[in-house]
């Protein structure tokens, strides 16, 4: 009997392991037997595939072809279905996957495997290879399996996925009080301002890592987002704050002075230049901490990887093995990170369609949900070599199989509201045993900008932080951030680590001026029906971004579930509040500000010569919100008289809490232009370190000219 029945025979007796982390519904599906469809160099027929074994084989493509012309211009996957005899001698590749445009001879996708990648010797195993058609066009297409003559290796087929893909502009769901006509000159403003080329016809077929056609760009009053449905499980990937208007007043909040480019509010593509953070994959950032180990990784075989590795009781004590996350387009390319970047290879194409397993809306709200299967997204190496190995592979449960386990990713976005709404929750499929001894919880947050920031609507977003109901402790000045006021958080001055603050187990709030106002601010909450306590944030030096999230859905609380179940859907709500919103103006004549002579006018107070002498004409409000950084205050006033020389009056801002003049002007009758005519007056002053302090702004009249105030406004400077 030929060595190769021998395989035939163990086959005929196993039982098949998939790896395929999810068998989604793609545009086409083309599926290649190895034995009949593809052409072969080297092999031979063994039972239903085609194999070649070390003994009388030498290296070369087990299988090639088939030169389609069918699969047209899009983005997809081929899924190798593989087995070899021996998983445990080494951890070399034993192959390498491949797809080939024939026509160019250019090999657009590839990826090596590992013996370790493969869980079990003589098991068909399906290893995923994804791919962009972008440069074969119109081509002969191959997929090809080239064989290192290192193991036995069978291959059953390969299916081809195909996603077929159109430039173009995105979809638009105007959700604001703004015509059709307005809301779509906004969202070309903000999508063109990312620097992706989407409205390019040249650029857009070149480059499909930008909103697409096959994207959703969602329109409030309040906010305008990029759902990234291409290559992304319907990420957030940019953020555009809007000033809550109506009909054509509706505008975005943050533009660049020189350009009027719209700024996101996200980091991707925040310079407008088209580029990704290099530390993420998008806008937000999922890791799931995994404490059990690889084969290679465990020295004492008990499962676990150790502090102690020594230690063989269950009372050892886990460290982290790797961490799990979702294989989505953009890698993580940050030569900081090499655990992460260890896996970058074999993404999800960028023109993949991943369309929402719900989609709801109402008249003022929008809910999809996206369904992530969670992967092994890191080698941490504990086997002592960083080989990439099993990369984007299932969940591996404690007792050693790898099965699939999602994330069921949503947003409630909102058009009539200043918040939209995250959702998170577990699934683990019918027939698993068991899942949530084997991860911490779902770590990480939107990503709002990188670290250093470079646009400074962002930069000083971390200036300040205010937890609502419990004070927040943490690792670096000022270590403790008292409940319900704002409190100035001091960058360390040489980072080398990240700062991360979690638990907090109250809401939190930022801010660039310490106060909560429109456009400067941002403040998360949680609004699950259990598991609240994760709430942080973290500047993660060694990610490079400035990081708004915490963990949900935590082991020993929302974890474990069993087999068939799914665990709460909890919520993190992001909201940018609109408490002040600048300039604060205090009228003359109301009662927010004191006076100590003078009279009412009908548009303001006044003093003349005959009947008052010098003082406050007007002083306060005793304001404990305006924040902190550089300010300016505006007096608008007139006088009756403006020939004659002398000094009519003196505007100050004073600290009531410290008992000082932080800024003074005196104002000369020469500097008015007309009598009776209202002039704007402007005192620059700083508030740098004066945060929460009670301030006035004050008007000293000298009893030399009737003089009229209006009012007071304070803007940021």
């Amino acid at each position: 009997m030929p060595k190769q029945s021998t395989h035939v025979t163990i086959l005929l007796a196993t039982l098949l392991f998939a790896t395929r982390a999810l068998s989604d519904s793609f545009d086409r599906t083309f599926v290649y037997e190895a034995e009949t469809d593809l052409g072969h160099e080297i092999g031979y027929l063994d039972a239903s595939g085609w194999a070649a074994n070390v003994s009388n084989q030498n290296t070369g493509h087990l299988v090639f072809g088939p030169y389609a012309t069918n699969w047209g211009a899009g983005a997809g996957k081929a899924v190798f279905r593989l087995m070899i005899d021996n998983t445990t001698s080494n951890n070399l590749a034993v192959a390498r996957i491949e797809v080939h445009c024939h026509n160019s001879d250019r090999t657009i996708a590839s990826h090596e495997i590992l013996r370790g990648d493969f869980a079990a010797p003589l098991q068909y195993q399906d290893f995923d290879l994804w791919f962009d058609l972008t440069l074969c066009a119109s081509e002969q297409m191959e997929v090809r399996l080239r064989w290192f003559d290192r193991a036995f290796m069978n291959i059953d087929k390969v299916t081809v996925y195909i996603d077929d893909f159109s430039a173009g502009e995105p979809t638009i769901k105007n959700f604001s009080l703004s015509s059709t006509a307005h809301v779509n000159t906004l969202v070309r403003r903000a999508v063109e301002g990312l620097g992706f080329g989407t409205y390019d016809p040249v650029a857009s077929q070149i480059r499909r890592d930008g909103p697409n056609a096959g994207d959703l760009i969602f329109v409030g009053r309040y906010y305008m987002a990029w759902i990234d449905q291409t290559g992304f499980y319907g990420k957030m990937n940019a953020l555009w704050l809007l000033n809550g208007a109506s009909g054509d007043s509706l505008a975005f909040l943050h533009e660049e002075r020189s350009t009027n480019r719209p700024i996101s509010f996200l980091g991707v593509a925040e310079d407008g230049n088209g580029t990704w953070l290099p530390g993420y994959s998008g806008a937000e950032h999922f890791e799931l901490p995994h404490e059990f180990s690889e084969p290679e990784e465990d020295p004492n075989g008990n499962g676990l990887c150790d502090t102690d590795e020594s230690c063989q009781g269950s009372s050892c004590v886990r460290r982290i093995c790797n961490w799990y996350s979702i294989n989505e387009a953009a890698a993580v390319t940050d030569n900081d990170l090499p655990l992460w970047t260890s896996c970058g290879n074999n993404r999800t194409a960028w023109a993949r369609k991943l369309a929402p397993t719900v989609n709801e809306q109402t008249s003022s709200s929008l809910k999809l949900v996206y369904k992530a299967p969670i992967t092994k997204e890191t080698d941490a190496a504990l086997d002592g070599v960083r080989d990439g190995d099993r990369c984007h592979q299932n969940m591996l449960f404690s007792d050693g199989v790898r099965r699939p386990v999602y994330l069921h990713l949503g947003y409630v976005l909102y058009g009539d509201r200043n918040y939209f709404d995250r959702t998170y929750q577990f699934e683990n499929p019918e027939g698993n045993p068991g899942f949530g001894d084997e991860v911490w919880s779902v770590i990480g947050g939107i990503v709002i900008s990188k670290i250093p920031a470079t646009q400074s609507t962002k930069a000083k977003l971390f200036h300040t932080v205010r937890p609502d109901n419990i004070s927040v402790t943490g690792p670096v000045f000022p270590y403790v951030f008292p409940a319900d006021q704002w409190t100035i958080r001091v960058p360390p001055l040489w980072p080398v680590q990240d700062e991360g603050w979690s638990w907090a187990g109250t809401s939190l709030s930022w801010s660039a001026r310490g106060r909560a106002s429109r456009g400067d601010s941002i403040k998360m909450e949680y609004l699950g029906p259990s598991d609240n306590d994760g709430a942080g944030f973290c500047a993660c030096y060694d990610h490079g971004g400035m990081e708004i999230g915490g963990g949900v859905l935590n082991r020993g609380i929302s974890i474990p579930i069993a087999g068939g179940t799914r665990s709460i859907e909890t919520t993190r709500r992001f909201s940018f509040p609109s408490d002040y919103i600048l300039p604060f103006v205090y009228e003359a004549e109301d009662g927010q500000l004191g006076k100590n002579l003078g009279r009412q006018e009908v548009d303001g107070w006044s003093a003349n010569t005959a009947a008052d002498s010098q003082g406050y004409l007007i002083f306060g409000p005793y304001a404990d919100y305006w924040g902190d950084g550089p300010m300016s205050a505006v007096f608008r006033m007139m006088i009756d008289v403006i020939t004659t020389g002398g000094n009519v009056a003196t505007i100050e801002v004073y600290d009531s809490t410290t008992n000082t003049i932080i800024a003074s002007r005196a104002i000369a009758r020469s500097a008015f232009l007309q009598p009776f005519m209202y002039q704007d007056f402007a005192l620059d002053f700083s508030l740098n370190g004066r945060l929460g302090h009670q301030m006035e702004t004050r008007l000293k009249w000298h009893d030399v000219a009737y003089l009229k105030v209006d009012r007071v406004s304070i803007f940021d400077r």
